[in-house]
C-alpha cells in the first residue's frame, strides 16, 4: 500500500511544472551589481526558507536514482509548505530566476541551499552542476561563469549553509595515474574556497567521496553515505574514494579554514546537519569498506 501511495505521488509530481512557482522574465533576475537591492533585502529579513536545487543530466537515458531523489524531495515539500522548495534547474540562470521569484517579493533569506547533481570522476577534478552549467576550480573565479551564483548569494548570510550534493566535490586527493596519464589533483578544496568567496558569509559543505541517494536521504541519517554497487566502482582507481567514504569538509571565509567534519545529512525540511559520528567509524561500515578495498582490481572502469 505504501508503495502504491509513493508511486502515485511520484506520478502526480512528474506532471507538475519544473518548479513549484511560476518563473519570471529572465531579465528580471537581481544581480550582484544591484547594491541598493542587496542593502534593502538584508534590512528586511522576514523569515528563512530552504532550497533543494536539483539537476538532471540529459543524456538520453532515464536516471532512476535522480528521479527518485527529485520525487522524494518534492514529497517532503508537501509537509513543509512555504519553508522548503525544490527547484528543477536547467541552468544556473534558470535556478536563480526561480529562487529570486520566491524570495525577492517576500523579503526572505536562504537558510539552507543544497545543490544536488552528479560528480564526474573521469574529469579528474571536483565539480558540481546547476543544470547545464558546471563549476570547478577552473571557473569558480570567472566573473561570467559565476554571476548567477553571486545573485543567489544576495539572499545568504552567516546563518546560511550551502551544501554540494555532488560526488567528490570536496576531494583534494590525486586521481591515480594510469598507463597513459599522470596522477591529477582533484582540487575540491579550491572549489570550496572559491564558492566560499562567492557566498562570503556562509558555510560551504562538500564530500570527499560518493554522495548517495538512498531511502534515508531526508531523515537526518546516513542517507548520503555508502557506495555504488556497479562493477566499475570496484576498480582500483577508485581506491581514494573508498578510503574516504562518509568524509565531509566545511569551509567559511569567516574562519578561513577548511575543516574535516563528520558525515553530513539532510532532514525532511531541507536543513543540513552534521552527524555525531563519521559513517566509516561504525564497526559494520569499517568492516565492509576494508573488505572492498582488498578486493579492488584494475581494468574494471574505462576513462
Amino acid at each position: 500500500m505504501k508503495s502504491i501511495i509513493f508511486f502515485t505521488c511520484c506520478f502526480l509530481f512528474s506532471i507538475k511544472a519544473e518548479c513549484q512557482v511560476p518563473g519570471k522574465n529572465m531579465s528580471d533576475v537581481h544581480t550582484i551589481d544591484d547594491e541598493n537591492n542587496a542593502q534593502k533585502l538584508h534590512g528586511y529579513d522576514k523569515g528563512r526558507v530552504n532550497f533543494f536545487i536539483f539537476t538532471r543530466e540529459r543524456k538520453g537515458h532515464i536516471d532512476l536514482l535522480a528521479f527518485y531523489t527529485l520525487e522524494r524531495a518534492r514529497i517532503e515539500t508537501l509537509f513543509h509548505h512555504k519553508k522548503f522548495y525544490v527547484v528543477n534547474a536547467r541552468s544556473s540562470k534558470d535556478a536563480t530566476v526561480k529562487v529570486d521569484r520566491i524570495l525577492h517579493d517576500k523579503r526572505k533569506l536562504i537558510n539552507n541551499l543544497w545543490f544536488d547533481s552528479h560528480g564526474h570522476y573521469g574529469n579528474r577534478y571536483s565539480s558540481f552542476l546547476i543544470g547545464t552549467d558546471q563549476y570547478s576550480y577552473r571557473n569558480i573565479h570567472d566573473t561570467n561563469s559565476i554571476k548567477y551564483l553571486q545573485s543567489l548569494a544576495l539572499y545568504c548570510d552567516d546563518k546560511t549553509k550551502v551544501g554540494l550534493g555532488s560526488c567528490y566535490a570536496g576531494a583534494d586527493f590525486y586521481f591515480p595515474a594510469t598507463d597513459s596519464t599522470p596522477a591529477t589533483r582533484m582540487n575540491g578544496d579550491s572549489l570550496m574556497m572559491g564558492l566560499g568567496d562567492i557566498f562570503s558569509r556562509s558555510t560551504i559543505y562538500a564530500s570527499e567521496s560518493w554522495v548517495m541517494a538512498k531511502p534515508g536521504t531526508f531523515t537526518n541519517s546516513f542517507g548520503f553515505a555508502g557506495w555504488p554497487i556497479q562493477k566499475r566502482f570496484k576498480d582500483s582507481i577508485y581506491a581514494p574514494v573508498w578510503e574516504r567514504i562518509g568524509k565531509w569538509r566545511k569551509y567559511s571565509t569567516k574562519d578561513g579554514e577548511l575543516k574535516s567534519i563528520s558525515t553530513v545529512a539532510l532532514d525532511g525540511k531541507g536543513d543540513i546537519h552534521t552527524r555525531y559520528r563519521e559513517y566509516k567509524n561504525f564497526h559494520k561500515s569499517k568492516k565492509k569498506i576494508t573488505k572492498a578495498l582488498r578486493s579492488l582490481q584494475p581494468g574494471l572502469a574505462k576513462f
